[in-house]
């Protein structure tokens, strides 16, 4: 477990969050990552030469923020801090903090994105609001993005049932309720999960914050849905991002004479699974999920969910490893996400992206744990 930032540290981090560009902020999350201390790591970046002479700190002042986000019941949550999504941390470019206003809770871990177009079909909506409802009844959270369409039918499918979860990633800041007219929906998540940002307080939708907040759209998931989407559709940019970070890709076919119709079968074309119910969702997320029983019926006449043996859920959909690699390299002694990185090159021919879904399913099956420094260890 990582451990609580102090006033001043929490200071620091709002205001390099708010100041600092993309570069600076890969760079220092790749220093957290490796269990250098914050006050160390500002001061390789500034080393580095990597902060931003665009946005003088003087124009931003970090203790005047943070009040404001406890006036509005905003809670900040840092890279460094223990209940930040352990989904996240792995991420190359992984939000050095997050604005959340609601709950995270351990639970979120086991999360399904449903992402798709602004402008849907009736049937578009229909499916989503329905889909949203069934991955929530089987105790899985929705993550999406808030916009209107299929986006907001999924957050509202799932806050349908009882202890429905969903979380909403905003391109803005959380002091700006956008789409306008979505007041309503945004308390009621508030409330039955969590509205999220990495953007500071007053920051508006400009149309360049939503392809950087996809990220943690497919980064909180294990995998991500899209539920029509045309050919240029940011959804596709998030499905692309969910496959480098080692998600699965599924993906709804709709008519085909429906032009939001063509982005989703260009992804079943390019291997994206197909996906009629949840319990399609949850038999191709069976090898992450924590709970094996987690599922739902299938509709009547699709054969039983195939029971999938432990072993080989922990490493992926083909054929398991006695002992992986990963814990092979574990068993040496504690590592370093960014050394496990280096050894898997040398000791493996899977891409790095795997290694995100190998160790977290290893966490999750309490096999391995992270240690305070930020080192991987065997339980």
């Amino acid at each position: 477990m990582t451990l609580s930032l102090s006033e001043k540290e929490l200071e620091q981090i709002v205001e390099f969050n708010a100041v600092q560009g993309a570069s600076a902020h890969r760079a220092l999350a790749a220093l957290l990552r490796q269990g250098i201390s914050l006050p160390e790591a500002l001061s390789r970046v500034r080393g580095a030469e990597l902060f931003s002479e665009a946005a003088p700190a003087s124009c931003f002042q970090a203790a005047q923020e943070i009040e404001n986000c406890a006036k509005r019941g905003i809670r900040l949550v840092s890279y460094q801090d223990a209940d930040y999504p352990a989904s996240l941390r792995f991420l190359e470019d992984a939000p050095l903090l997050l604005y959340v206003k609601g709950s995270l809770i351990a639970e979120d871990e086991q999360a399904v994105a449903v992402v798709g177009a602004r402008d849907p079909s009736s049937y578009g909506l229909e499916q989503a609001r329905r889909l949203g409802r069934e991955l929530a009844e089987s105790g899985l959270t929705v993550v999406s993005g808030f916009a209107r369409g299929i986006d907001q039918a999924a957050h509202e499918g799932s806050l349908g049932v009882r202890h429905g979860r969903t979380i909403a990633v905003l391109g803005c800041g959380l002091d700006q309720v956008y789409p306008r007219g979505s007041e309503k929906l945004f308390e009621k998540i508030s409330q039955q999960g969590a509205m999220l940002s990495e953007f500071p307080l007053g920051t508006g939708p400009q149309a360049w914050n939503f392809p950087r907040r996809n990220r943690i759209i497919s980064g909180l998931a294990r995998g991500v849905l899209v539920i029509e989407a045309h050919l240029k559709s940011g959804s596709l940019i998030t499905a692309r991002l969910a496959a480098e970070q080692g998600r699965e890709v599924l993906a709804m076919p709709g008519p085909v004479d429906q032009w939001t119709s063509r982005g989703t079968h260009q992804l079943l074309r390019e291997g994206a699974v197909l996906v009629e119910s949840a319990a399609d969702v949850v038999e191709a997320l069976a090898y992450t999920l924590k709970t094996p029983a987690l599922s739902v019926e299938k509709p009547a006449g699709n054969p039983e969910l195939p029971e999938k043996e432990p072993q080989k859920a922990l490493f992926g959909k083909g054929e398991a490893e006695p002992v992986s690699w990963l814990m092979g390299s574990l068993g040496a002694g504690p590592l370093f996400y960014d050394e496990l990185i280096e050894r898997m090159r040398g000791q493996t021919a899977k891409p790095p992206a795997e290694l995100f879904s190998e160790l977290l399913a290893l966490e999750v099956s309490g096999l391995i744990r992270r240690q305070e420094d930020g080192r991987f260890i065997l339980t």
